[in-house]
C-alpha cells in the first residue's frame, strides 16, 4: 500500500498530463482584457471598451480619494510631532499648537485624523475595485446590439377559462 501511494505521488502528474498538442491557447475575451487593463492602469479598461468619458471619472475618484488620504496623513504626522514634543522631558521645546490645544485635545485630533485616513484608504481601494468592475461589466456589453427595432406592446389577455389578465410583449428584430 505504501509503495502504491509513493508510485502515484511520483508518477501522478505524468499519468494524467495532456500532451502539448491537446492544449489550446487561452483566448481572452473583451471583459477579461478590460478588467486586466483597468487593474494595471486605472481607466484603461474604460478606454478599451470605447467608453472614454468614464476614464476621467475613474481617475478623478482615485485622485480625489488619494488627495484626501494625503491631507489626512500630513495632519496626522503634524499632530504626532506635536504630541512627541509635548511629552519629551525638555520644558523649552514648544510645538506649533502650543496655547491652542491641550494634550488631550491633540490626542483626540490625532485619533480623528487617523480614522479619516483609514476611511480614505478604503475609499481609494473601493474606487480602484469599482473601476475594474465597471470595465469588466462594460466589456460584456461592447458587442451588445442596441438597434431602433425594439418594441413593447401592452394588451389585454384572456386565458383558457375566461380569466382576464394583462400581457406584456417585448420584441427585437
Amino acid at each position: 500500500m505504501r509503495y502504491l501511494l509513493l508510485f502515484f505521488i511520483a508518477a501522478g502528474p505524468s499519468l494524467w498530463a495532456q500532451s502539448d498538442s491537446a492544449r489550446t491557447p487561452r483566448v481572452w475575451g473583451q471583459p477579461e482584457k478590460s478588467a486586466i487593463a483597468s487593474a494595471l492602469i486605472p481607466g484603461a479598461g474604460q478606454i478599451l471598451n470605447k467608453q472614454i468619458w468614464k476614464a476621467p471619472i475613474a481617475l478623478g475618484i482615485m485622485a480625489g480619494s488619494g488627495y484626501y488620504l494625503y491631507l489626512n496623513q500630513q495632519n496626522y504626522n503634524r499632530l504626532s510631532r506635536a504630541i512627541d514634543l509635548r511629552l519629551d522631558s525638555d520644558p523649552l521645546t514648544l510645538d506649533e499648537f502650543d496655547g491652542q490645544f491641550s494634550t488631550n485635545q491633540l490626542f483626540s485630533l490625532q485619533n480623528d485624523y487617523r480614522r479619516r485616513r483609514d476611511y480614505a484608504v478604503l475609499g481609494v481601494g473601493a474606487g480602484y475595485l469599482f473601476q475594474i468592475l465597471d470595465a469588466y461589466a462594460a466589456g460584456h456589453l461592447v458587442d451588445f446590439d442596441v438597434s431602433p427595432n425594439l418594441s413593447a406592446r401592452f394588451r389585454p389577455a384572456f386565458g383558457p377559462q375566461t380569466t382576464f389578465g394583462a400581457q406584456l410583449t417585448l420584441a427585437w428584430h
